[in-house]
């Protein structure tokens, strides 16, 4: 259990915390450590992603449809992110159902999580979007990482191998479908695709609603969907989420297709070809919105 400095392709370096073989961020050692035996409630729901899906997004959209009011929640998702969090910080938000969230697999949650009957919602991103918001956000946050200065070029070989805080995305992925199988009469699970939810926020927002239990109210899907669109969040949630160099990183630009400026003709082939050979038996396959152009 240390920090490691590791290189990208072109010999950048980049630094981890690394618990078990495995990385994350540069956060609490402890925690970490001590993150499955974390104490959870029947009624948590978890909000399962890799990182840079938007899990910030759906954590708000959640916690607003169960408050049963379109208002800005008023802390950072991350004060009930289970590796980041001790105990004592979890208890302090007491009540039911609380949205904890993590971007670790199913076999590194709480033990009770795993055991008790809490809900799960799992957020999937187009992988070449995932990939340019990951490498922007490692080159941004210099507390959790170190001062990296890659290029994408770079960093696009090292991602693809999975050297990452989390691991590969394709392990990740295919790790959680055999899980999703495995774990369904255990656990109800809700899959939800970043795309879908841009592309048709309210029929999204209505079926995260029916999973939640909550009463159906069209007028607050309408509303949640408006206070939760990219621009209303980067300006209500300034005030609680951290700020790095002046600037608020958590929110960069939430889009669609991003990837088609920052990805070269051969950079893109070469993703797809690995997408295409990873994911080939994967049910989540086509749904990904992951198309050569």
């Amino acid at each position: 259990m240390s920090v490691v400095e590791d290189h990208d392709v072109g010999g950048n370096s980049i630094s981890f915390l690394e618990v078990d073989g495995f990385r994350y961020p540069i956060v609490d050692q402890e925690i970490v450590k001590g993150m499955s035996q974390l104490k959870v409630k029947d009624d948590d729901i978890l909000l399962l992603a890799y990182p840079k899906s938007g899990t910030h997004w759906l954590w708000e959209i959640t916690s607003m449809l169960l408050q049963g009011k379109a208002e800005t929640v008023p802390h950072w998702k991350s004060k009930v992110m289970v590796e980041l969090q001790p105990q004592e910080v979890i208890d302090s938000f007491p009540g039911s159902h609380r949205v904890l969230n993590t971007h670790v697999r199913y076999n590194q949650l709480p033990v009770q999580a795993r055991e008790k009957r809490c809900r799960i919602i799992f957020v999937l991103r187009n992988p070449k979007d995932v990939v340019v918001s990951f490498f922007n956000h490692h080159k941004s946050f210099t507390n959790l990482y170190g001062e990296y200065n890659g290029s994408l070029k770079d960093y696009l070989p090292f991602f693809l191998v999975g050297k990452t805080d989390y691991g590969s995305w394709f392990d990740y992925v295919l790790e959680w479908e055999k899980d999703i199988e495995a774990q369904q009469d255990r656990h109800p699970i809700h899959i939800m695709y970043y795309e879908d939810m841009k592309q048709k926020p309210l029929e999204e927002i209505r079926k995260l609603a029916v999973f939640l239990g909550v009463p159906t109210d069209d007028s607050l899907y309408s509303a949640v969907a408006e206070k939760c669109s990219f621009k209303n969040m980067k300006g209500d949630k300034e005030p609680y989420d951290p700020k790095f160099k002046g600037q608020l990183f958590v929110y960069r630009k939430g889009q669609v297709g991003d990837w088609q400026n920052w990805l070269t003709p051969e950079q893109n082939e070469m993703l797809e070809k690995l997408y295409q050979e990873k994911m080939k038996d994967s049910k989540f396959k086509d749904k990904m919105r992951f198309t050569l152009t």
